[in-house]
């Protein structure tokens, strides 16, 4: 069985540990359906890693949009 693709908005809380990736705050991203359990994701972005937390849905679009808020926020990792 394929694996299905879903688009997500990103909400990226205000704080300094945000800071590298504040500019993906409202961005609409592609992710896999299967990577979410229990309404939680992690999303690697550079070379950091986004826990984040399905919180709701935005209809307001051609089609419905799943919002994830980011949770915690790793140390770069090299």
């Amino acid at each position: 069985m394929a694996d299905q693709a879903k688009r997500i908005r990103l909400d990226i809380p205000d704080g300094p540990e945000y800071d590298q990736v504040r500019d993906m705050h409202g961005h609409t991203v592609t992710v896999f359906e299967s990577t979410e359990v229990d309404g939680r994701r992690s999303l690697k972005i550079g070379s950091r890693t986004l826990v984040l937390q399905r919180t709701g849905v935005d209809e307001s679009g051609d089609e419905a949009t799943e919002i994830f808020r980011a949770q915690s926020i790793s140390e770069p990792s090299y």
